[in-house]
């Protein structure tokens, strides 16, 4: 097994875990129902419905793990596959990780590897002119004069943190950056730009969170380094942006 796939294999065992554990227990409670006399027309419907809804979240997650090696016949069952993970499973997965008592840093970076994986998929065979490169602010040398919010252009690149390096790739590989300070700039530099494909930079819980927040895109995540803590004078892994880069293009 990879490092890649036992990272994500995290995230694969708790939503597996958690349908199983859903489906055994609306089979038992159908099965009472079904043995006890004067069953209710309510009780008769919820089993039905829960059931229903059951199937569809399996069915969901089964297309979901099909779509990290293979391409899915139709967009629509991309669309629905993707809506499930991102609102409805993450968060099964997230409670069953918690009462188990698994540390939630964990949890998000097997969540995000899973993402990434989606996303390589999708990409097979594809070249993106409109690659969006979207960094957090605190990549940004603490003392430098210039404030970056949104166009990393006016960073004056003399090299005391990974925005300049940074700067130099974007114009090596013709694509566009950018520097947000928060989740609301995030979704506006995404809507304006409208991108084939994200790159993102940042810690776990903002990755995690702009994932899910921007699910209709796909966006590869990658996590920042904090040798002075969290939101200072963060780094990010150069190599593995540039490899990035040019694998998608």
């Amino acid at each position: 097994m990879t490092k890649s796939s036992a990272k994500t294999a995290n995230f694969i065992f708790f939503t597996s875990f958690s349908l199983l554990f859903i489906g055994f227990i609306l089979l038992g409670l159908g099965w009472k129902f079904y043995v006890q006399e004067g069953v209710s027309l309510f009780e008769v419907l919820y089993i039905t419905l829960s059931l229903a809804v059951l199937a569809a979240l399996v069915l969901a997650w089964l297309l979901s793990l099909i779509n990290t090696r293979y391409q899915l016949p139709a967009r629509w069952l991309t669309v629905f596959s993707k809506w499930t993970l991102h609102h409805m499973l993450y968060y099964l997965a997230r409670f069953f990780s918690f009462i188990c008592w698994q540390k939630k840093q964990i949890y998000q970076e097997s969540f995000l590897h899973y993402n990434n994986k989606t996303v390589v998929n999708a990409a097979r065979g594809k070249r993106h002119q409109n690659i969006l490169l979207l960094l957090p602010h605190c990549l940004q040398n603490s003392k430098c004069k210039i404030r970056i919010t949104t166009d990393i252009e006016a960073c004056a690149s003399c090299g005391k943190c990974d925005i300049a390096v940074l700067k130099a790739l974007v114009h090596k590989y013709h694509t566009r950056a950018a520097v947000a300070t928060g989740g609301s700039l995030a979704r506006k530099i995404i809507k304006d730009t409208k991108p084939e494909l994200i790159v993102a930079v940042a810690c776990h819980r903002d990755l995690t969170e702009g994932v899910r927040d921007a699910w209709q895109y796909p966006v590869y995540a990658v996590l920042n380094e904090r040798p002075h803590g969290p939101c200072f004078e963060t780094t990010v892994n150069i190599n593995t942006i540039e490899n990035i880069l040019r694998k998608f293009q």
